[in-house]
């Protein structure tokens, strides 16, 4: 984990998290390879908070190892506070499942915080697939029907190679649609793709 990711991290933990309230706190990636403990859980084990470190492999800072890295079994709906990722999503090749369970497990009114890169060398975990924009992060949160709360790309010296990109998010209550909407599309999908095998069938049969 390197600096600025963990400053860009703090600073959520500072500006958005209560030290007073009781929080269920997942921590997405969380494996420390770093020897130099710039892991999140240094600064979010606050005496009322619950911190849970997860990846998909056993190691420093890991308190739940993922049997699958897209499907999140382990996890129950709506059951944390606030969920966390940093220099993670940049490494599935399939970022979007992961902020689907992300909606699905986090609690209504609940945050998360993801934190990647903007730019930067390749360095393969073992993909690395991705960088990400400002306007990058805000549409992975649209995607999954989370409000943005705040997205930002760090731009200042510290911040180099990676300018690591910013999401603060939401779960609204009324997020529930979400998912009925996509099945909605999907449906529509099939219909089209039925009638044109009939029409197809229909001219064969002539």
């Amino acid at each position: 984990m390197h600096k600025s990711s963990f400053q860009a991290m703090e600073r959520f933990k500072n500006k958005y998290l209560n030290k007073e309230i009781n929080l269920k706190i997942l921590d997405i990636g969380a494996y420390d390879s770093s020897g130099t403990n710039y892991n999140y859980g240094r600064f979010l084990k606050e005496e009322k908070w619950q911190y849970y470190g997860m990846d998909i492999q056993e190691g420093p800072n890991v308190d739940i190892v993922l049997s699958d890295v897209y499907n999140w079994f382990e996890i129950e709906n709506e059951s944390y506070d606030v969920v966390i990722s940093g220099q993670a999503f940049e490494h599935m090749e399939f970022f979007w499942k992961a902020i689907e369970e992300i909606e699905r497990i986090l609690k209504p009114e609940g945050l998360c915080c993801i934190i990647v890169p903007s730019s930067g060398p390749v360095h393969k975990n073992p993909f690395d697939c991705y960088r990400f924009t400002e306007d990058g992060v805000k549409a992975i949160a649209e995607y999954a029907g989370l409000k943005v709360i705040e997205a930002y790309t760090n731009k200042n010296e510290i911040s180099k190679p990676w300018y690591d990109s910013v999401l603060i998010a939401k779960k609204e209550y009324n997020n529930k649609n979400k998912f009925d909407k996509r099945k909605v599309t999907l449906d529509k999908r099939f219909d089209v793709f039925e009638h044109k095998i009939n029409l197809l069938f229909k001219k064969i049969n002539k």
